[in-house]
């Protein structure tokens, strides 16, 4: 399984109920891609879990998940902070100019005067527009995923150009 490319679908937040539910954050636009998995993979750091999903429901703007084997509060709460994740062949095609976080996660962020900022760490999820967080030598950056400031995306050599507002790397 490990060399199973995995994409990151969701993050488990914490426990739904008291029979073993988990509330997932969707980190996918199409959070009804879940109504057609008969499985997942939990990760956290080097822990890896395959799960059968045997229900699905939606709450607010969260998923309600029940895995097989997880039959009570305390084992959910034991799956707190794990993305939920499945095979890249299982992945929705996405249109053009659309990307899943993990294939831009690491990739080098490079103003479009070619000054080095760092490296993509997180995308954070925020419900408008996502926040790239870029890791650089002296410190973190938080630049927002829109159009106007990131110009390229460049699979090929792994760059992500952006075109600072003022003040946007001094914050």
């Amino acid at each position: 399984m490990n060399d199973l490319e995995l994409i990151t679908i969701g993050k488990i937040t914490r426990n739904q109920g008291n029979r073993g539910e988990v509330r997932v954050i969707p980190l996918t636009d199409f959070p009804e891609r879940y109504e057609f998995l008969d499985r997942v993979y939990l990760v956290k750091g080097e822990n890896i879990l395959e799960k059968r999903i045997e229900g699905i429901r939606f709450h607010k703007k969260f998923v309600i998940l029940k895995l097989d084997g997880i039959n009570d509060i305390g084992e959910a709460l034991n799956l707190r902070d794990y993305l939920v994740k499945i095979p890249e062949s299982e992945a929705l095609p996405l249109k053009e100019d659309e990307y899943y976080i993990d294939q831009l996660t690491g990739f080098r962020v490079i103003t479009n005067k070619g000054e080095s900022i760092g490296e993509l760490a997180e995308v954070i999820t925020t419900g408008g527009t996502d926040i790239f967080l870029v890791k650089g030598d002296k410190k973190e950056y938080m630049i927002p995923a829109a159009r106007e400031i990131i110009t390229e995306i460049n699979e090929q050599t792994g760059e992500i150009i952006i075109n600072p507002i003022p003040g946007l790397l001094e914050l």
